[in-house]
Parts: structure tokens; sequence; C-alpha cells
């Protein structure tokens, strides 16, 4: 269930979109998918997974929104909320479809919100 006063946080998805530079070589942009939306933002517990003799900090951050029928959004989207980047690694749509749930990792780790 979603409730209008949970939804306090703004945030902006955006796609990423590859295009050819001069050189020949690929670069990658993002587009606006979502350019304004309300959601509800629940940092999880960081885990620091040992990978390769190598400690790897994971940081999840759950974003909760409206359903929305019209944009559909993609694994390895982005969100962008208080100026910082987080890539979409799940999305899970509610059964009654009211809203969706994105969990998302922080592409840079920092405590600054």
């Amino acid at each position: 269930m979603i409730t209008a006063g949970s939804l306090r946080e703004i945030i902006k998805i955006q796609k990423p979109v590859r295009v050819q530079n001069d050189t020949g070589g690929v670069s990658t942009s993002y587009e606006d998918v979502i350019t304004r939306t309300y959601a509800e933002v629940k940092e999880d517990r960081s885990n620091s997974p040992l990978i390769a003799g190598q400690e790897n900090i994971i940081n999840s951050i759950k974003f909760k929104i409206r359903y929305r029928p019209v944009e559909y959004l993609k694994i390895g989207y982005r969100i962008v909320w208080r100026d910082f980047n987080y890539t979409i690694r799940n999305i899970k749509v509610g059964r009654l479809r009211t809203y969706i749930e994105i969990t998302s990792n922080a592409d840079m780790e920092t405590s600054e919100r």
C-alpha cells in the first residue's frame, strides 16, 4: 500500500542512451523518462560481500512511486535523488498495480544527502 503522506521526496528517472562520438567510440548519456515524481525513500543497511579478496560495499536504497502505466522502467535506468545517482537493480510492481517499488544501488557512496 502507498499513502500520499509517505511520498515526500522528489526524484527523476533517466534512461541510458549510447551515442557514437567523433573517434568512433561510444559514450553514454542520460535522457529523462520521468522528470519529476514523488517517492518514498528508504535507505537499507549497506552490505559488504567479499569478492575476490576485496570488500565490495553496496548500499541498497528502495524507492516507492505510484504505478505509471505509460512510462515503463527497466533495470539499468538511473534515479537522481538529491543530486546523487542510483542505478535501478530490481523492480517490483504491486499486486493491485498501485505502486512500483524500485531497489537500487548508489553509484557513489558518501554520507552527504
